[in-house]
């Protein structure tokens, strides 16, 4: 009789331990529910998970990302200095920017950055502590960090369109105008139809429109560009008219000048993202083919007319992204013939 008591509450046991969820289970819960918005749905699968694991990183992890977007900064980092105590590999630099994060929300900016250049020491050159990185130099005002932060790490990976389009504002509040036009275009390329993209469309207008008086800081070199040069060339593309057909002609024209100028004085003496991605970027931009459909694509946020281009004319869009997918050099049968006869040596 005792004995098959006890294999009764064995078999209880067993059939409790089966029937509680794995924190594992609990913890993808609660990432759905996290990226539903539920965040505070999510903190609860979180704790849940705690309570089957206690040493569970993962966990920890997930209800700091939670708390930061809920705004409870101090929670978030709480639990991601558990992480960083605990260096817990998996998810250490995601935990250092997560309290760099929230650090920087609670305008703590000095303590987020000697963090996150902790981060670096520690995790290495990875792309997202050099854009959080870049993040804060750059809105502590010191651009002159946030551009060499930010060019590092689109040379790690390129494929992201946040860190081209705040190296372009730090460029240009540097006056760089030159290489911040570059870069907000290679964001348009990436981001086209956002609100982001509408005001660095009307950002990268401005600097093509500025009117700069002789003797002016931005008509001095600039990485070996003769600004001044550059500056006469891009003048003369203007006609005076304002309405928003001639102003989109002025930027096609203006974005030629630059891309075709940059890339005939381009030398074996030259380094630096400008010469190695940039200028070659967009010379074979240029001569693809491809260059009429790629200026309607990058300025459909701001130009109504390139929108409904956009939409009538899709079989040339896909072209277009499909040779820039697969870094053809020349155009297809199907794109446009590119005219670059008339542009100023």
């Amino acid at each position: 009789m005792r004995s098959s008591l006890i294999i009764l509450f064995l078999l209880f046991s067993t059939l409790t331990i089966y029937a509680q969820p794995s924190s594992e289970k609990l913890i993808k819960q609660g990432v759905v529910l996290h990226d539903k918005g539920r965040y505070k749905e999510a903190i609860s699968c979180y704790e849940e998970a705690l309570k089957v694991n206690p040493t569970s990183m993962s966990a920890v992890y997930e209800m700091s990302l939670s708390y930061l977007l809920l705004k409870d900064y101090d929670k978030a980092i709480r639990n991601s200095t558990k992480v960083i105590a605990a260096n817990f590999q998996p998810l250490l630099m995601d935990a250092y920017i997560v309290k760099g994060t929230a650090l920087a929300n609670q305008g703590k900016t000095g303590d987020a950055l000697k963090l996150l250049n902790e981060a670096l020491a520690k995790c290495g050159d990875e792309y997202l502590i050099h854009f959080n990185l870049g993040l804060c130099y750059f809105n502590n005002k010191n651009n002159g960090m946030a551009a060499q932060h930010l060019r590092k790490a689109i040379e790690i990976d390129a494929t992201h369109a946040s860190a081209f389009l705040l190296y372009a504002y730090a460029l240009n509040d540097l006056g760089q105008w030159v290489q911040s036009f570059y870069a907000f275009h290679f964001f348009l390329l990436l981001e086209p139809n956002t609100a982001r993209s509408k005001d660095a469309f009307s950002e990268m207008l401005d600097i093509i429109n500025a009117k700069l008086e002789p003797g002016s800081d931005k008509l001095g070199p600039e990485d070996k560009v003769d600004r001044k040069r550059l500056y006469e060339a891009i003048q003369s593309k203007k006609t005076g008219a304002t309405d928003e057909v001639s102003q989109y002609e002025f930027f096609v024209e203006a974005s030629k000048q630059i891309f075709f100028t940059l890339a005939q004085i381009q030398d074996d003496s030259q380094n630096g993202l400008l010469w190695f991605f940039f200028v070659p970027t967009y010379d074979e931009i240029l001569e693809s083919g491809h260059f009429d459909t790629y200026c309607r694509y990058v300025s459909v946020a701001y130009f109504p007319e390139s929108l409904k281009w956009w939409d009538n004319n899709k079989l040339q869009v896909d072209n277009f992204i499909e040779w820039f997918e697969n870094g053809q050099g020349s155009a297809d049968s199907d794109a446009e013939d590119g005219d670059d006869s008339d542009l100023d040596e």
